[in-house]
């Protein structure tokens, strides 16, 4: 049984090639409880299982053991396009999240009608169109006078931008945010954390991100999870959160995981 509401991780475990010389515990049983509109961010080592906790929320791949709970429903054997009508995804890559042989105005006909019955019809109704352009207007991008161009043709924060829309717009359950500013440059990666910010703020999105940033991850969220070797070993929020900083991260990780590190780049990637 789950608490009603938000997510709920129970004993979650998941080995890669179990019982071969390649074994790897990527998620170690792992109990973690997430209230409806917590915004989460998540931080630790290469390999410390932060990616591959998402992939098992998102149902990427089933777990070796343990539960998933999202409002009380158990998810844990659905399949991944089932669970995408609730959970809301976006990725690292910009290229990752939106059909780049297609128009903007296509790739957010798609988003509109997650977990909809979709049926044939002729193109996009203009009152769609509409509403598109007032939605992406919010954007601040331009992208609300270039509805008909093709997603391939827009920048990559135009197209993480995008996909941040996409993941958001028909309202999911929860928000996955799996290092989405990594890949674009400072200035933008600002602007993208920023709508991040507004959109999870407005909508109150249940949401986890993971984050090879420590700065971003102190100053984005109530919540900080850090984890190593597939274990959750620091959990803070509120007060305790907002006091921290990089240096702190960096002497609890060696507090928490009983290993040094010689820089904080060594965290982070």
């Amino acid at each position: 049984m789950s608490d009603t509401g938000g997510l709920s991780l129970q004993g979650l475990t998941k080995v890669f090639f179990p019982r071969t010389v390649n074994e790897v515990i990527a998620v170690n049983h792992i109990d973690l409880r997430v209230e409806p509109g917590d915004f989460i961010t998540v931080i630790g080592s290469n390999g410390s299982g932060k990616s591959t906790l998402l992939n098992s929320i998102a149902g990427n791949f089933p777990v070796t053991s343990g539960s998933i709970f999202l409002d009380g429903r158990d998810i844990t054997t659905l399949p991944e396009h089932v669970r995408a009508r609730s959970i809301g995804r976006v990725f690292q890559d910009p290229r990752a999240g939106t059909a780049p042989s297609m128009s903007i105005q296509e790739n957010m006909a798609m988003a509109y009608m997650r977990g909809h019955r979709r049926g044939l019809r002729a193109g996009v109704p203009a009152r769609l169109k509409r509403e598109m352009a007032q939605q992406l207007a919010a954007l601040g991008m331009g992208l609300e006078t270039r509805l008909t161009a093709h997603v391939n043709k827009l920048s990559g924060g135009q197209r993480q931008a995008m996909s941040l829309f996409m993941a958001t717009v028909s309202g999911p359950r929860l928000l996955l945010l799996d290092e989405h500013t990594a890949a674009l440059d400072p200035k933008v990666a600002a602007i993208i954390m920023a709508l991040t910010g507004k959109i999870v703020q407005e909508r109150g999105l249940t949401t986890l991100m993971v984050t090879h940033n420590m700065e971003l991850a102190l100053q984005w969220g109530g919540r900080l999870i850090m984890m190593h070797s597939g274990k959750i070993i620091l959990d803070v929020a509120g007060a305790q959160k907002e006091s921290l900083t990089v240096a702190d991260l960096i002497d609890k990780f060696h507090q928490c995981s009983g290993e040094r590190l010689t820089s904080d780049k060594l965290l982070l990637e």
